[in-house]
């Protein structure tokens, strides 16, 4: 069937087929509350959207890091490593994917990662071969919600946008990607947002 007929579902990482929690990441990485408040600060900071982008090298984040918390460098690198084990698959969406793949449906993955991340995540779990096209952030140095990124997918993999739905945790990315004309289920990891698939695809 041509691309422009197909229907096709494009899925988010985090809190999608991956778990992301900060919250979590903190607690697992220490028991000291002081020091839980001192390492959120990463997430908010301008060289971890840098990394999302993809505009700076990890060992150069690293050093940032350990600058803006004055911790070494070897801490920083083991707060990382517990960021990438962190995240852990999701059953509910997952076993969507492996049930869309058998059915053949036209599955695309558009997700904010990191270099690092995505290289940890690309040997931790298979089923990537099941997307026809996976768009990362680091990798194409656009970010979601910019519209771009979601134009970016769609001349890529010649997508019909109204023939599209995009599952993502965010709703900045639903509207974002609604404004490019692909339909949008704002994904909570229950089954009401996997039903919401479903009707899309007997449409």
């Amino acid at each position: 069937m041509p691309n422009n007929m197909r229907k096709t579902v494009i899925f988010d990482l985090g809190n999608v087929l991956i778990n992301w929690a900060p919250d979590e990441i903190l607690q697992r990485f220490t028991a000291d509350p002081v020091e839980r408040e001192q390492y959120r600060q990463v997430f908010f900071s301008q060289t971890w959207l840098a990394l999302d982008a993809g505009l700076i090298e990890y060992d150069n984040a690293l050093k940032l890091f350990s600058l803006l918390l004055e911790k070494p460098l070897s801490e920083m690198e083991r707060f990382m490593q517990t960021v990438r084990e962190s995240l852990d698959p999701l059953p509910l969406a997952l076993a969507l994917l492996h049930d869309l793949a058998r059915r053949k449906v036209d599955l695309i993955c558009i997700s904010n990662m990191p270099l690092h991340a995505d290289a940890y995540l690309r040997k931790r779990y298979d089923y990537w071969p099941l997307f026809r096209g996976i768009v990362i952030s680091a990798q194409v140095q656009l970010l979601k919600p910019h519209l771009d990124i979601f134009h970016y997918a769609i001349e890529q993999y010649q997508l019909a946008p109204d023939r599209s739905l995009f599952i993502d945790d965010s709703k900045a990315n639903i509207d974002a990607a609604q404004k490019c004309g692909i339909q949008g289920v704002w994904y909570q990891n229950d089954q009401a947002g996997i039903e919401q698939v479903y009707r899309f695809l007997n449409q």
